[in-house]
Formats: C-alpha cells, sequence, structure tokens
C-alpha cells in the first residue's frame, strides 16, 4: 500500500508525526527512483550498528520504513528494528544512525517549512552527500552519505525531504 506524504505548508518548525513511511528526498538527483533513508545492509545483513544513508527508495522494505512522532515527539522510529534516529552529535559532519529509544535530544528533529529535517535545537540539516551515488548490490541502486550539515551551507536539492502522512 502506498503512503502519502506530508505536505510541505508549516509555518516554523513542527515535530515530525506521522504513520509509518519512507524519509524520501524530495530531489531525485541522480537517481530516477529518488533517495530515500535507510539502514546499510540487506535482510539477514542489515548493520544496524552502521550510520544510516541514503539509498534508492524501496517502498515497503522493512529497512526503509520510518514513524516519525513515535514513541515521542520529535522521534523518528523504526518498527522493524525496535530503535530510534540518533545523531552521533549536535557537529556539521555528524553522522546519524540507530539506537534504542530514549530521551536524548540527539534523537530529536523537526520538520521545517523548506522540508528540511532539523536536528531539535540546532541549525543542522539531515542531507545527502554531493556528487554521485556509488552503485550497490542492486541492479540500479545508488547510495550516498548521510549527514546532518549547517542548513545554511548544504544546498536545498541535497537537504530537502518528503516524510510519511501524518494519521
Amino acid at each position: 500500500m502506498q503512503r502519502a506524504f506530508l505536505a510541505i505548508a508549516f509555518v516554523g518548525a513542527v515535530p515530525l508525526l506521522g504513520a509509518e513511511g519512507l524519509i524520501q528526498l524530495i530531489d531525485p538527483l541522480d537517481e530516477p527512483e529518488f533517495y530515500c533513508v535507510d539502514v546499510p545492509g540487506f535482510r539477514n545483513r542489515v548493520r544496524l550498528d552502521a550510520p544510516l544513508m541514503a539509498h534508492t527508495c524501496k517502498p515497503g522494505a522493512p529497512d526503509e520504513l520510518f514513524t516519525p512522532g513515535r514513541p515521542e515527539a520529535g522521534q523518528l522510529f523504526m518498527k522493524a528494528y525496535d530503535r530510534c534516529v540518533e545523531a552521533s552529535s549536535a557537529q556539521a559532519g555528524a553522522s546519524v544512525s540507530l539506537a534504542t529509544c530514549g530521551a536524548s535530544k540527539l534523537q530529536r528533529f523537526s520538520l521545517q517549512q523548506d522540508g528540511r529535517i532539523t536536528l531539535a535545537d540546532s541549525e543542522l540539516c539531515l542531507a545527502v552527500a554531493d556528487g554521485k551515488g556509488a552503485p550497490t548490490g542492486g541492479p540500479s541502486h545508488l547510495r550516498r552519505d548521510l549527514t546532518l550539515e549547517s542548513c545554511s551551507a548544504v544546498p536545498p536539492a541535497l537537504s530537502r525531504w518528503k516524510a510519511p502522512a501524518t494519521d
């Protein structure tokens, strides 16, 4: 079943809250199937402790399905692994990975009016690496690194996202 995406029509920042679905980059860049936030690895070789990446979207794949706003407002929850997205630090260049859900501010994100996902209380945006995507295991799959970068320094094409629709 295809999920609708959250419309970007907010004033200021709002905590992410939605149904399970993909977090997809708005600009396709060099990937006509778009990039989505993804856990590295596949099936029994998924690498839960590795930094998350941007990968060719695979609708319905459990390693790309997030539930924004669960278990608490601002968190990005992965039901398949019972973990939340967490930044390695509140510094530009920080990676994001999965961790046990908790009270850390490094697990709180907001959706900005322009589609950027920011780390709470910061000017850091979730962004894909510049350049061309690197080929991966699938026949046409590409990947890019995913980090937090200064919102004023990263181009919008690398840092604007569609999040799952609200219930």
